[in-house]
């Protein structure tokens, strides 16, 4: 009887801890991923934050050394000037301590160095902590590019406790807009046989309802957020299984790239976004935990409409007619519904429940 197989690069190790920022360079040795060269990426508002990787390094006794580079952003000439230096430096890793731009940068650049890659977020802001995938800005467009996951992936919840309130919140409406993705993909299975993985939809689902099953959030609280934390890195495990990024990707991020490239200035973030759509799209997919999903947003305060974007149902079909154009050939819910469908979901889930 023949033995099948799948081989699937995943994480060498995960920790999700407190006080994990002293004691990086202990743990990464533990797991045998000791670095002579270490490269580690920040911004110059959390350098102390990532001193504290770098002077655990430092205490190394095998360590030939160790530098820190600062980066503005996630755009390309920021990559073009990391990579510079580390053709002059000559790293043996990566380390992205930071929030997504950070380690998208990290990610990016170790995918085209062939590096290895350690992610320590500073912000639980969306999947990419752990995620095949970087965003990275190209002039004034952002691409998805398919990078190596991480090889390490160390969340330090007592530094997470730190972040800006919203990007954690937008880390909540990443998470919970798998639901919607993973329908999507199913559907799309369904239709066009495109690849499907049942383990990759189960891992990125179950860590969406465990969130949805929180009912409050408690950004002060670590075992809220270690929650938060858990659900981001098997969202982007589940990617790495999918080799795609469908589990946690679908119309409800079409709609927010869609809404992006028509007001670049909102100060609403992805997260946010994907959120307040996934209750429109859940609906239209029949998704039994629309209703849910909607009380949660508005009880946690959390974007919950597109009134709270300042878009009416006239602005919202602009950003329904650019949503597919986003992400050419991805088949989803968009292209079932019609006009009249939208504007009656449209009134049932942003304007039918009390705010």
């Amino acid at each position: 009887m023949p033995i099948f197989g799948s081989n699937v690069s995943l994480p060498i190790q995960v920790r999700i801890d407190d006080n994990l920022l002293d004691a990086a360079s202990k743990l990464l040795n533990e797991t045998n991923l000791m670095f002579l060269r270490p490269l580690i990426l920040t911004m110059s508002n959390i350098r102390h934050l990532s001193d504290r990787v770098a002077a655990g390094f430092g205490n190394s006794t095998i360590l030939k050394k160790i530098h820190t580079e600062e980066i503005e952003n996630n755009t390309y000439p920021e990559v073009e000037k990391i990579e510079t230096f580390i053709d002059d430096f000559r790293p043996d890793v990566l380390i992205g301590v930071g929030g997504g731009q950070v380690i998208d940068i990290a990610k990016f650049a170790g995918a085209r160095r062939m590096l290895p890659v350690v992610s320590i977020p500073t912000s639980l802001s969306n999947d990419g902590i752990c995620s095949p995938v970087a965003v990275i800005r190209f002039r004034k467009e952002s691409r998805s590019v398919g990078v190596n996951m991480p090889a390490a992936v160390l969340v330090d919840l007592e530094a997470v406790t730190t972040a800006p309130i919203q990007n954690l919140k937008a880390g909540v409406g990443d998470l919970l807009s798998n639901i919607s993705a993973t329908n999507d993909w199913l559907m799309s299975y369904h239709k066009t046989h495109v690849h499907y993985d049942t383990v990759a939809a189960l891992l990125a689902r179950k860590s969406a309802f465990e969130m949805l099953d929180a009912k409050r959030v408690d950004f002060a609280d670590t075992s809220f957020l270690r929650v938060l934390a858990e659900g981001l890195v098997l969202s982007g495990i589940a990617m790495g299984i999918a080799g795609t990024s469908r589990p946690c990707s679908g119309s409800e991020h079409l709609l927010s790239h869609g809404y992006d490239e028509l007001y670049p200035d909102s100060p609403s973030l992805h997260g946010e976004q994907v959120a307040m759509f996934a209750v429109l799209t859940s609906y239209l997919q029949d998704e039994y935990s629309w209703s849910a999903q909607a009380e949660f947003l508005r009880r946690n305060e959390l974007i919950a409409s597109p009134e709270d974007l300042g878009l009416d149902f006239d602005g919202f079909l602009k950003v329904l007619e650019r949503a597919p154009s986003t992400r050419p050939g991805r088949c989803t819910i968009l292209d079932e519904v019609k006009k009249d469908d939208v504007k009656q979901a449209f009134q049932k889930v942003y304007t039918s429940l009390p705010k």
